[in-house]
């Protein structure tokens, strides 16, 4: 009898779970649009975005304030943080193990007179990749949606590890980060599938999107 590896295990497992609020490798809840929902606001599938991952569960990005010096949310599991100036920017710190060249570049090639961009951090577990599928917003929230799928077999990982994976999303659109308080995020066990009600807005546009991993490579979130 041919052995069962644990990636074929876990490969098992993520084929039969459904797509619900919440699940064991990703901390951020799902919210599943109603039938006939059209949706945020404004939406861009598969946008300008930068992905930065770092084993363990440390923090990968958080702000350094100019007063003291020191850093706020540095201890939280979550940030959702818009940037909409060159001077929110300068403040972002990231992990040693991450490119920030990469980071800066992306935040600096971003024109803050029409152009927003949106952090989020949360945790995977270490077998599995994300991909952002698309980000919606309006004047006070913004929603992302992520599919989840399994790492590349050359790729090392724990079953039972986690990693952080922050995400830098460009939104073509000038927001106020006192304005929006509401924040939201899905995540679909089996990739990016798009809702009905995307498929039947015609305002929806399609980015370019661009990505990099913790050693900046897009295999470092293969």
């Amino acid at each position: 009898m041919v052995p069962i590896t644990r990636r074929d295990a876990l490969r098992g497992v993520a084929a039969l779970l459904p797509v619900v609020a919440g699940c064991n490798d990703v901390d951020t809840p799902r919210s599943i649009p109603t039938e006939g929902r059209r949706g945020p606001e404004n939406v861009v599938v598969d946008p300008e975005h930068l992905t930065l991952r770092a084993p363990d569960e440390s923090p990968v990005v958080w702000t350094a304030t100019e007063e003291t010096g020191t850093t706020d949310e540095r201890s939280r599991r979550h940030v959702h943080r818009l940037v909409a100036d060159t001077e929110t920017a300068r403040r972002l710190r990231f992990d040693d193990r991450v490119d920030a060249d990469d980071a800066r570049e992306f935040l600096d090639a971003t024109d803050y007179d029409a152009e927003t961009v949106y952090v989020e951090q949360s945790r995977v577990g270490e077998c599995f990749r994300t991909e952002l599928c698309y980000v919606g917003w309006s004047a006070d929230e913004v929603r992302t949606d992520y599919g989840r799928q399994l790492r590349d077999v050359s790729v090392s990982c724990e079953a039972d590890a986690r990693d952080t994976v922050a995400t830098l999303v460009r939104i073509p659109d000038t927001l106020d980060p006192d304005e929006v308080r509401s924040h939201g995020s899905g995540m679909s066990s089996s990739g990016c599938h798009l809702p009905p009600w995307i498929h039947e807005r015609s305002d929806v546009a399609t980015g370019t999107s661009e990505t990099t991993g913790s050693t900046g490579s897009t295999e470092a979130n293969r």
